[in-house]
């Protein structure tokens, strides 16, 4: 079970990912901007976290610049999450230090334990 968190500003979209996730036996928590995010990072870091690119404020490629510079989570998974399917700006976000890119409008929810299991730690049993 992993602790991830996901930051998008669309709260449905964050209650369904929270939601999935749960069901997948992870514990999820929603943040609604990248500004909430960073600052509860300064006291927690979890597992993983699902960063949506576009956001008012902080976007995520701001969020995700501030993560791979704090050392505290410089080696943090981060998946960015998107509703844009541009070649270049998923280039843009794998060069930026993102591990994964995942388009909101074709990802299979299905598939959601498998891509998690890849980039979460194995848990100790």
């Amino acid at each position: 079970m992993g602790r991830i968190w996901v930051v998008d500003d669309q709260p449905d979209v964050s209650r369904a990912m929270v939601a999935l996730l749960r069901q997948a036996g992870h514990r999820g928590t929603a943040f609604l901007s990248g500004e909430a995010a960073l600052e509860q990072l300064g006291a927690d870091v979890p597992d993983l976290m699902i960063l949506d690119v576009m956001m008012p404020g902080l976007d995520g490629f701001a969020v995700l610049r501030a993560v791979r510079e704090n050392p505290k989570t410089t080696k943090l998974p981060v998946i960015m999450f998107s509703a844009v399917a541009d070649p270049s700006r998923i280039a843009h976000a794998m060069a930026s230090g993102a591990n994964d890119y995942w388009v909101k409008a074709s990802f299979d929810f299905g598939q959601l334990k498998d891509r998690l299991d890849d980039l979460l730690p194995p848990v100790n049993e």
